[in-house]
């Protein structure tokens, strides 16, 4: 699955932790959500220090546009794991500090169960 693909199959299942999602699905839309989530931190930070963010409507777009992109990504994380036959709950680990991101990106990084499992049929 290629990068515009991919991106529109993860906005059209933003908020869907239900069905599988494929290896490259779930990265190229990871990427799309990483770049997003980095210019909106860059644009934030400039518009700070001109001292306007913490009065204005801007602030609070920027966080719920952050709450959309994690809840999002959370939803795509829960996606890859009923792709690899792992329980949406093992998404849980992202909360645990440092060892639990590792452990995650293990289990977003191992390969589809091939064929159709308990939670869908095949993405590709």
């Amino acid at each position: 699955m290629g990068f515009a693909e991919a991106i529109k199959s993860g906005l059209n299942n933003s908020f869907n932790p239900t069905g599988r999602a494929s290896r490259s699905q779930f990265w190229w839309y990871a990427l799309f959500l990483y770049i997003i989530g980095g210019v909106l931190g860059w644009f934030g930070g400039e518009v700070q220090m001109q001292g306007v963010i913490e009065q204005t409507w801007l602030g609070i777009i920027f966080e719920v546009i952050s709450l959309i992109c994690f809840i999002s990504i959370l939803c795509a994380s829960i996606r890859r794991l009923h792709d690899t036959g792992k329980s949406g709950w093992n998404v849980l680990w992202y909360f645990l500090p440092l060892i639990g991101w590792i452990i995650e990106i293990v289990m977003l990084c191992k390969s589809s169960q091939p064929g159709d499992n308990q939670y869908g049929p095949e993405p590709r």
